[in-house]
Formats: structure tokens, C-alpha cells, sequence
């Protein structure tokens, strides 16, 4: 049987590799991969912003269905018995729960994060999202997909929904606060149906039209359009209109625009609190003073990925509300793995909110 991933060697380049796909050695899991998600890192990479010159094999927002067990797989990192066919959902990363970060909890900041593979050649080949198939190493946490929360759905928890839900959490973000969200991307969207849901009061920052709808349909309270309020200054005006004369708690950024985290800073009301997660590119930079965070006593928590666990309470809180938003207009535009390249242009466009590949399509 062969299969075939996708690497990304430089900007705006995309190439497929065919391998034959090796035995399941023991402890390990082989998957058929039926939806993977254009995460907004791999946007970053895609426009030579990220990881510039290194390459890397695209897609860690994933579901898949069990193609083959290895020997001494016969349950998920929650102990729930698996077979072959049921539907996966892996963290994409590893850590090595051993240093301080990990064994105070912080999983998301390990300093001794376990190697992924950094091309395809490397045997067993199939280790990214953009791909026929993906192996599961023995270390390595998932979980099983609920039964009604469909593929497309259960593939953003991977990344996405779980890494929102862990800054929400460890910001403590709560009843009664009031959130302005920066970016209504799939991270974004996320962020405001797990803050609505735990009784926050919601407002969108963005500039797509169906972005906007979006938002309001996830939860948002109030809508920002940046092309009717231009400036930042306007931004902010707007901001305390909705929010009061303060300012809001809390802002998430997760637009990936150096900008709004200063805008952020500005924004938010004194003492209170910015997620910092957009911004991942070392090339995009901007100069502003110290003294806004310090004379505000404004803190800030900047973060990427999560503790493994949150993918299964991200499943659990799809499970339970999936009825609630329209989870299943979340991904509005599915290519084959062919296509992958155009995807990526579209997602880097904005034209869509987010692209799904799904592999079996060809």
C-alpha cells in the first residue's frame, strides 16, 4: 500500500512524496487521515514569515480513522477501548513530562519537547495532517473522536479549540468578564463559543464580512469591522462604547499582526489581561514602550500549544454544544490533497475562514 504527504521546502512551494507504507511496528497507530485543517501557522510558513529555510511537512490540526492497530494499542489516552475504524483525533506535538514546565502543569512551555520528523524521507514517512495516512508514535496522547461530532469538526480541536481553551483557562477568564476577541479565525471562533458558554460577554475584531457573520453566529456579543473604524484610536473608541468607560478585561490576540498586540495593550482596561497567541513570526516585528504595560499594570500571557489533556476536554465541550453553533460551517472550503497549494493561496488571502484537505478526495 503506498501513501503521499506533502512538504513545504520554502515559500509558496508545495511537493508530494509517495512512499510505501511501512508495518506497524508495536505500540503504534496507523491512521487514515480524513480531514486535516490550514492552521494559520502554516499560513505563516506559506508566506515565508515562519520557519524560514527549515521546511516542513504541513498539517497538525488532523482527525483520522484506524487503519491498523499496533500490537498493544487497545485504548486511547483516556482508557477508552479502540478498534480499527473508529475515528482519532492526536496531539500533534510531544513532551516529555519530566521538566519543571511539565510537572507543574504547564505542558504547553516544555523545554524538552520530543523531535518531530523534519522530512518526509525519514522513515515512517507519514507524520503530518496533509497526507493518505498518519502514524501515531507509542508516546504520543489521543483520543478517541465522539461519535457526534463529525470529522471536520473534531480536526480543529486539535490545534485550535484546545490551544484557546488552555489561554482562556490559564487567564481566567470567567463569568461576567468582558473579552474582546482580535481575529475571527478559526482560533478566534473557538475562543468566543468556549468564552460565551462560560457566561463572557464577546466582542469580534475583524474585517471579512464572512468572518464577521461568523463570530456572531459563535457567540460574539458585538462586531468590530476594521473597515469601518480604520484607525486604532477609532478601534478603541468603539471598544469602550460597547465595553464601558474602563475598557474591556480581557483581549485575546489571534489575528498574527504585530499591530494588535500593541492595540491590545492600549485597549485593554488597567490591571487587566492580554492572551498573546497570533503573533508566532520572528520577522514581523514593532517598536512600542514598555511603560504601556507598566503604568496600566496591564499582565501578559503569551503561550503556544497546550497541556496534551485539553484535546480530550476540547472533544468533550464539542460533544456538548455541537448543536449549539454551527461548528459544521466552521471549515468553508474543502480541497483534495492536491489542491493543497491553492488552499493555502486562499487562506492566505482570506478568502476563506478555514480550509480543510481532505486526503481520500485525491
Amino acid at each position: 500500500m503506498k501513501g503521499k504527504i506533502a512538504f513545504m521546502p520554502a515559500a509558496h512551494t508545495l511537493e508530494f512524496h509517495e512512499y510505501e507504507v511501512p508495518e506497524v511496528a508495536p505500540g503504534w497507530t496507523l491512521l487514515e487521515v480524513m480531514q486535516s485543517n490550514v492552521c494559520g501557522s502554516e499560513v505563516h510558513v506559506w508566506k515565508g514569515e515562519f520557519m524560514a529555510g527549515r521546511g516542513m511537512m504541513p498539517g497538525h490540526e488532523l482527525a483520522g480513522r484506524i487503519a491498523r492497530l499496533g500490537q498493544g494499542v487497545s485504548k486511547d489516552s483516556a482508557g477508552t477501548p479502540i478498534k480499527v475504524g473508529d475515528r482519532i483525533a492526536p496531539v500533534y506535538f510531544r513532551v516529555c513530562y519530566r521538566c519543571k514546565n511539565c510537572v507543574t502543569g504547564n505542558h504547553a512551555a516544555c523545554l524538552n519537547p520530543l523531535p518531530g520528523n523534519p522530512h518526509p524521507d525519514n522513515p515512517p514517512h507519514f507524520t503530518a495532517g496533509f497526507s493518505t495516512h498518519y502514524f501515531i508514535r507509542p508516546e504520543q496522547i489521543f483520543y478517541r473522536v465522539p461519535d457526534n461530532v463529525p470529522d471536520g469538526v473534531a480536526a480543529s480541536a486539535n490545534c485550535a479549540m484546545s490551544q484557546v481553551f488552555w489561554a482562556l483557562d490559564r487567564g481566567g477568564v470567567g463569568y461576567d468578564d468582558v473579552l474582546v476577541v482580535q481575529g475571527a479565525g478559526g482560533l478566534g471562533l473557538h475562543a468566543m463559543a468556549i468564552a460565551k458558554a462560560r457566561g463572557v460577554r464577546v466582542i469580534a475584531i475583524d474585517g471579512v464580512d464572512v468572518r464577521l457573520a461568523h463570530a456572531r453566529q459563535f457567540g460574539a456579543d458585538e462586531t468590530i469591522d476594521i473597515r469601518q473604524y480604520p484607525e486604532a484610536r477609532d478601534r478603541q473608541r468603539r471598544v469602550r462604547e460597547l465595553s464601558g468607560p474602563a475598557g474591556p478585561d480581557a483581549v485575546l490576540e489571534v489575528a498574527g499582526i504585530p499591530q494588535a498586540f500593541m492595540e491590545a495593550l492600549g485597549m485593554v482596561r488597567a490591571g487587566g489581561l492580554v492572551l498573546e497567541l497570533g503573533n508566532i513570526a520572528r520577522s514581523l516585528t514593532i517598536e512600542f514602550a514598555p511603560s504601556t504595560m507598566t503604568m496600566k499594570s496591564v499582565q501578559v500571557i503569551a503561550m503556544t500549544g497546550y497541556p496534551p489533556h485539553y484535546l480530550k476536554k476540547a472533544l468533550d465541550f464539542l460533544s456538548r454544544h455541537i448543536d449549539r453553533y454551527p461548528y459544521h460551517e466552521l471549515c468553508d472550503a474543502k480541497f483534495p490533497l492536491s489542491r493543497a497549494a491553492e488552499a493555502l493561496d486562499k487562506s492566505e488571502r482570506r478568502e476563506v475562514t478555514r480550509a480543510a484537505i481532505l486526503p481520500q478526495l485525491g
